[in-house]
C-alpha cells in the first residue's frame, strides 16, 4: 500500500489523475495531478507525519471529509510503517468513540467538522489517543495540533510492513450495530485484488480508459482500487461529492468510459444519466460494488450511453473478503420492467478457479440443497486477518477454511447466487431487497425505498 502510487507513477508518469476539489491536506495544490506528482504527495505526507511522531506499528486513525487524500494519508502511513485506520464521517460519538477505543490509543488525522459531529472533546483526545492532528485551522482548542506545523519536515526513507503482516484497518458498513474494524495485510490486499488486474477482454480496466470513480475513500475498496490502478494506469477522476455541482462539469469535460459507484450514488445520478449534455454517452462499463444494485437504475445508465454493447459489471462485496460474485448485465436483461423476482437479485458467481462458494442451514451448519434459502459461506484467498478488538467475532464467523457471509441466499442449479436478504433483516417467506427493487421499478418518482422486517407484524415501507 505504501509504494501503490510510485507503481503507478512508472507505469504511466504523466498521465491525470483528477479530484473534484484540491485536497484538504494541500488546499492550494492542483485538482489535476498527474500520478508522479500524487506520488510526490504521498512523500511528503509521509515526512509530515513522521515528523510528528509516527512510528513503524504505530495506529492511525483518518477521520475527515471524504476526499481521495484519505488514501493519500493511508498510503503515506503505510510508507513509514505505521498501519492507517480510515473512518468514515458518518457517524456520531456512540459509534465513532467505541471504534477508538479498540485501536487502543492511536494517532489522529481529522479535521474541524468530525472533531464536533464525532464527539471528540478534550476528554477524548486526552484518553483515547497519543496525539490528535487537523488538516484544517481548529479553533479554541490547543489539545489539537494543525498539520501545518508540520509541513517543513524533511523527506524520510520508506520503511514498509512485512508482506504478510497488518498493513491496514477499515471498517465495515455497520448495518449490524457498531461497525467491525477489519484488519488486511498487504498478502491479502493482493489475493483480492490479482483477480481484478487481469486484462480480461471486454471486462478489464484498460489504459485508454478514463475513469469516473465515486465511493467512499474509507472504505476497503480503495485498497483493491489502488493495484489496479497501479497495474494499468488510467486517467481517473476521483468524485469526492456525488451531489456537487463540479461532477456534472466533470463529467462533461472528460466523457469516462468506465464508471464506479455504490449503488446509491447511482441512485442519486440517475437527473445527471438523462441530462441533454451526454455525459454518460462514452461508457463501455459501469461497475458497482458493495451491495445489490437496483434494476430501473441499471436500465436507466444503459439508455445514457451510446455505445452499441455497454456492459454493466456487479460486484456483491464484503470489506472482509472482497468480491464475493460478479455478474455482468447487458441491456436485453433489465429491458422487463417491475419483474418479480427482480434481475438484479441474481448476483452472480463466484470468481472462477478463484473462489468456492455454498449455502448451510443457519441452525444446524449442514449444506442445504441447490435451489433452497441459506446462509452464504466462501472460501476464498483474501479473508482479512482479524476484527480489531474483536477477535472473538472474527472467528465465529469462521468454520475452518468456510467464512461465514451473514447473507442468506440461494444457489441455483447453474451455481448462481440470488440474494435474499442480510440474515439480521430475514422475512420469512419474502425478501426485502425483492420489495425494495420492485416498488423503486414500479414507482418513477421513487429515489429511495427501504423496507424493513417487523417482528410478529408485516414488513413496513419506508418511502422517503
Amino acid at each position: 500500500m505504501g509504494e501503490t502510487w510510485h507503481v503507478a507513477a512508472k507505469t504511466a508518469p504523466d498521465e491525470l489523475v483528477i479530484v473534484d476539489r484540491p485536497p484538504d491536506i494541500d488546499p492550494d495544490g492542483a485538482e489535476a495531478r498527474t500520478y508522479t506528482q500524487w506520488a510526490e504527495l504521498v512523500d511528503r505526507a509521509a515526512a509530515w507525519l513522521h515528523k510528528a511522531g509516527v512510528r513503524p506499528w504505530d495506529r492511525v486513525a483518518i477521520l475527515k471529509q471524504n476526499h481521495l487524500d484519505i488514501v493519500i494519508l493511508g498510503c503515506a502511513i503505510a510508507r513509514i510503517g505505521a498501519i492507517p485506520c480510515m473512518f468514515s464521517g458518518s457517524y456520531g460519538p456512540e459509534a465513532m468513540i467505541p471504534m477508538l477505543e479498540r485501536l487502543e490509543r492511536p494517532f489522529l488525522l481529522t479535521d474541524q467538522k468530525h472533531l464536533d459531529k464525532c464527539g471528540i472533546t478534550p476528554e477524548v483526545v486526552a484518553d483515547l489517543t497519543v496525539r490528535t492532528i487537523s488538516v484544517d485551522a481548529v479553533a479554541d482548542r490547543p489539545d489539537v495540533l494543525h498539520l501545518d506545523d508540520f509541513k517543513d519536515a524533511p523527506p524520510v526513507q520508506p520503511n514498509m510492513r512485512e508482506f504478510k503482516e497488518p498493513v491496514v484497518i477499515t471498517h465495515t458498513s455497520g448495518t449490524t450495530g457498531i461497525p467491525k474494524l477489519v484488519m488486511h495485510s498487504a498478502e491479502s490486499i493482493y489475493a483480492m485484488a490479482i483477480v481484478e488486474t487481469e486484462r480480461w477482454p471486454r471486462f478489464g480496466l484498460r489504459r485508454s480508459d478514463t475513469v469516473a470513480f465515486c465511493d467512499p475513500y474509507t472504505h476497503e475498496r480503495l485498497t483493491t482500487m489502488q493495484l489496479a490502478m497501479a497495474a494499468v494506469g488510467p486517467r481517473v477522476l476521483y468524485l469526492s461529492d456525488p451531489l456537487s455541482p463540479r461532477v456534472r462539469e466533470l463529467l462533461a469535460e472528460h466523457k469516462p468510459t468506465l464508471v464506479e459507484a455504490l449503488p446509491n450514488i447511482y441512485l442519486a445520478w440517475e437527473p445527471l444519466a438523462r441530462d441533454p449534455a451526454g455525459l454518460f454517452s462514452n461508457v463501455r462499463e459501469y461497475v458497482n460494488s458493495f451491495d445489490a444494485i437496483h434494476t430501473r437504475t441499471i436500465r436507466t445508465f444503459m439508455a445514457a450511453t451510446k455505445r452499441r454493447f455497454p456492459i454493466w459489471v456487479q460486484s456483491w462485496s464484503q470489506s472482509e473478503n472482497g468480491a464475493l460474485c460478479i455478474r455482468p448485465f447487458f441491456r436485453f436483461v433489465v429491458r422487463r420492467k417491475g419483474h418479480r423476482p427482480p434481475p438484479t437479485q441474481l448476483i452472480g458467481w463466484p470468481i472462477p478457479f478463484h473462489a468456492k462458494m455454498r449455502a448451510v442451514d443457519p441452525e444446524t451448519g449442514k449444506e442445504v440443497p441447490r435451489g433452497q434459502v441459506g446462509l452464504i459461506e466462501i472460501d476464498q484467498p483474501g479473508r482479512c486477518l482479524a476484527y480489531v478488538g474483536e477477535q472473538d467475532r472474527h472467528d465465529l464467523k469462521c468454520n475452518g477454511r468456510w467464512w461465514n457471509t451473514g447473507d442468506l441466499a440461494i444457489i441455483n442449479k447453474w451455481g448462481a447466487v440470488r440474494i435474499v436478504d442480510r440474515e439480521i433483516d430475514r422475512i420469512p417467506g419474502g425478501s426485502a431487497i425483492e420489495f425494495e427493487d420492485l416498488i423503486l421499478d414500479r414507482i418513477d418518482y421513487t429515489t429511495e425505498v427501504i423496507v424493513l422486517p417487523v417482528a410478529g407484524g408485516l414488513p413496513v415501507p419506508v418511502v422517503s
